[in-house]
């Protein structure tokens, strides 16, 4: 951060110095970077962020669904009752199985 803060000052000056300074040298130095430098310059930090975004938003998305899937609980209407009714009816043959000493219950399956 502090070499793009150097950079910029670094550049006002140079701008100012030419600005203020009447030389053809200076004003020709001023006219050749806005003519050939700037263009290119434009490219390369439009490419970078274009590279910078193509990278960081697929990891960002998934980070985002990552977390609010932990958060989120899913609601109760979409849960499946069969499955819940088939899971109660197991537990229930397991216990009457334990207290009539391991008879086996069978008959209770769906």
């Amino acid at each position: 951060m502090l070499i793009l803060l150097a950079l910029l000052i670094l550049g006002i000056v140079w701008v100012a110095s030419a600005l203020i300074d009447n030389d053809a040298e200076s004003m020709e130095s001023l006219y050749d970077l806005w003519e050939f430098y700037l263009p290119y310059l434009y490219s390369c930090i439009s490419l970078m962020g274009c590279l910078l975004l193509l990278i960081c938003t697929p990891v960002g998305l998934s980070r985002m669904f990552t977390v609010m899937g932990q958060l989120l609980v899913k609601p109760t209407i979409l849960e499946d009752l069969d499955e819940q009714i088939y899971i109660i009816t197991l537990e229930e043959a397991a216990i009457l199985r334990r207290l009539n000493g391991g008879v086996s219950t069978s008959s209770e399956y769906p």
